[in-house]
């Protein structure tokens, strides 16, 4: 099990206490998506905000978890929402390959799947997720999607340590009562 077991008041407390690091590229939209992703678990969903963004972080889409609410989503993952919002807007931005996708948690199989369909050319994260993050075994891809990874980038995001923490913390809190959730809510228990 995880080693941080937070409450939604204590993460809300590390967000507070946190002073953005300017020295750090990703520091500004790394807060921001813990933000998105502190408001997903506020709202009963797992705690991941992600964002879509230009190189100057002008931010076009955003998206929370939000995988529980009077149904069952299972597109509600925060990388598919704000890549719904962002090919729903009406105002004109920037191809999706000249776009990032800043996400605090190594996006899934599902997600890393659409992100590479929707084009988006560069793939951010603060948190990896060694059991469950597709990015670190994209080779493991069938070839149709691992041929788009191969001109798509990935990086891990240049943030400090208090918001990489953050991040960490966010992913796993209340982790066991949101699978017993999923399970409840696939008929499952």
């Amino acid at each position: 099990m995880s080693e941080y077991q937070d409450s939604t008041a204590q993460l809300r407390a590390a967000y507070d206490g946190i002073e953005p690091d300017l020295r750090f590229r990703d520091e500004v939209p790394a807060l921001h998506a813990c933000r998105l992703a502190l408001n997903a678990l506020a709202g009963g969903g797992y705690g991941v905000g992600a964002l879509v963004m230009s190189e100057e972080h002008r931010i076009f889409a955003e998206g929370r978890n939000h995988l529980f609410g009077d149904a069952l989503d299972s597109a509600g993952h925060a990388e598919m929402r704000a890549l719904d919002t962002l090919e729903s807007l009406d105002e004109e931005h920037p191809p999706p390959c000249e776009l990032s996708l800043l996400v605090t948690l190594e996006p899934c199989p599902m997600c890393l799947t659409r992100i590479l369909y929707a084009g988006i050319g560069e793939v951010i994260y603060i948190h990896a997720d060694d059991e469950g993050g597709m990015v670190q075994r994209r080779e493991l891809l069938p070839p149709a999607q691992r041929e788009l990874a191969n001109i798509t980038r990935f990086r891990v995001a240049e943030v400090s340590e208090p918001v990489r923490e953050l991040a960490a913390r966010l992913s796993v809190a209340q982790l066991e009562q949101k699978r017993q959730a999923l399970m409840a809510a696939q008929g499952r228990v």
